[in-house]
């Protein structure tokens, strides 16, 4: 069987793909880890249950936000991966503290995944959280977690494009039994998931006995909380916080010099739309536990669409039930509200995924007695999870985000006379 690095992306040229201090936090670790890689694979060897020899494939690498990613090869073709934590992006991502968090995060969840669903996750081998003397690749290595790989390719390989708008079978009907799967597959997931509950939000801490408990966020250190309004009360400061921002990016590529004040209005919406959607009942839980970054590069399928893995899970964490209610933008069809495209191709998937999750869940409701099926078409779900994940990462988007809150609020005014009244008021 050939190395599972052989599917991933080319390394130049995905290096070339990013901006010069992004590739520099990347390239630098490799560096400083090249020297260390005969370590590092007599490390991993002495954890094999035979001890046999193996090596680090340095040549095909892949990484994310956060980590730096290899795979680890014995001599009889059993692959693990090994992803070492990266230095800061700035003063506020992946700090040594935040990375801390999310290593001892990705462990207990996957420990509760493992203990209490049939998702197919990998198995932790070792970690170390911190750079510190104890750390066993040496006193200065990076924080690291060591696992088992898992097999099989993304839904992307088959042709099938959930990640974007427009039709995902592009054209090749002889896909949708891949897709109808791949739907079901997720609607399972997000039952099973759903089934693992807290009586507080946030991220999940490991004891030394084993037992996992709720503890701050992995992220920015916050909570835990003890109810939804508390949860989403900071979330909706967060975004006023990051509208307000001097988003030296956004404004360089923007002409409008009422920018940030738009980015301000937006962010009043979305705490405007998700107050009075949340529901009393089911405020103070208990919570469901969400992956959090789920998405079709972190799932893995057979030639059926049958889920086969899902990975890293180190954003995991217990949320209210409107920030549950989407487990993936893939599967709403409001996708079309951010991304143009046919909106009945994107509403056939979201009804898709709807039905399948109504086979799959049991007769339970929620305390207010919605079901999964019910929160995610309702306008809850849409502002506290779909919506909430692109306030962030379009920061506060005037045209798309923007708009589709102001129809979700229902203002009976023209969304331009609304912001040209709050620019007013201001």
């Amino acid at each position: 069987m050939p190395p599972i690095s052989d599917s991933w992306p080319d390394v130049n040229a995905s290096l070339n793909a990013l901006e010069s201090d992004y590739a520099d936090r990347i390239t630098s670790m490799v560096s400083f880890l090249q020297p260390r890689f005969t370590q590092i694979a007599q490390y991993a060897s002495s954890l094999h249950p035979t001890r046999l020899p193996c090596r680090i494939i340095t040549d095909r690498y892949t990484w994310g936000q956060s980590f730096a990613v290899f795979e680890v090869l014995f001599n009889d073709g059993l692959s693990w991966i090994i992803r070492f934590g990266m230095r800061p992006m700035d003063v506020y991502f992946n700090t040594a503290a935040q990375l801390e968090r999310k290593i001892l995060n990705e462990v207990a969840a996957l420990r509760l995944v493992r203990e209490r669903t049939t998702i197919p996750v990998p198995h932790i081998i070792a970690y170390h959280p911190i750079i510190s003397p104890t750390n066993p690749l040496g006193p200065d290595a990076p924080a690291f977690v060591l696992m088992t790989a898992m097999t099989g390719v993304t839904i992307g390989e088959y042709g099938i494009s959930t990640g974007g708008p427009g039709d995902p079978l592009q054209g090749d009907e002889t896909n949708r039994p891949i897709l109808h799967r791949y739907l079901r597959d997720i609607a399972d997931i997000h039952v099973q998931l759903s089934r693992i509950t807290f009586d507080r939000i946030g991220s999940f801490v490991l004891g030394e006995d084993g037992h996992v408990t709720i503890g701050p966020g992995a992220d920015y250190g916050l909570g835990p909380f003890g109810s939804a309004k508390e949860y989403f009360k900071i979330q909706a400061d967060a975004y006023e916080k990051l509208a307000e921002a001097e988003l030296e990016a956004f404004e360089a590529e923007s002409s409008d010099p009422t920018a940030r004040l738009k980015r301000q209005f937006v962010a009043a919406l979305w705490r405007a739309a998700i107050m009075p959607l949340l529901d009393d009942r089911d405020d103070k839980g208990p919570f469901p536990m969400r992956h959090g970054d789920l998405h079709n590069e972190n799932i893995l399928v057979d030639s059926t669409g049958h889920i086969v893995g899902v990975l890293d899970w180190d954003c995991a964490g217990t949320v209210p039930w409107e920030a549950f209610a989407v487990p993936t933008f893939e599967v709403s069809g409001d996708f079309a509200d951010l991304g143009g495209g046919t909106r009945e191709e994107r509403l056939a998937v979201h009804d898709l995924f709807n039905r399948a999750l109504v086979e799959a869940q049991d007769k339970s409701a929620l305390p207010s007695g919605r079901t999964l099926a019910d929160l995610h078409n309702s306008n809850a779900g849409h502002v506290g999870a779909y919506l909430a994940y692109w306030m962030f990462s379009m920061a506060c988007d005037y045209d798309q985000t923007g708009r589709a809150l102001h129809d979700i609020i229902g203002l009976p005014d023209d969304m331009d006379l609304a912001f040209q009244r709050f620019v007013a008021a201001k």
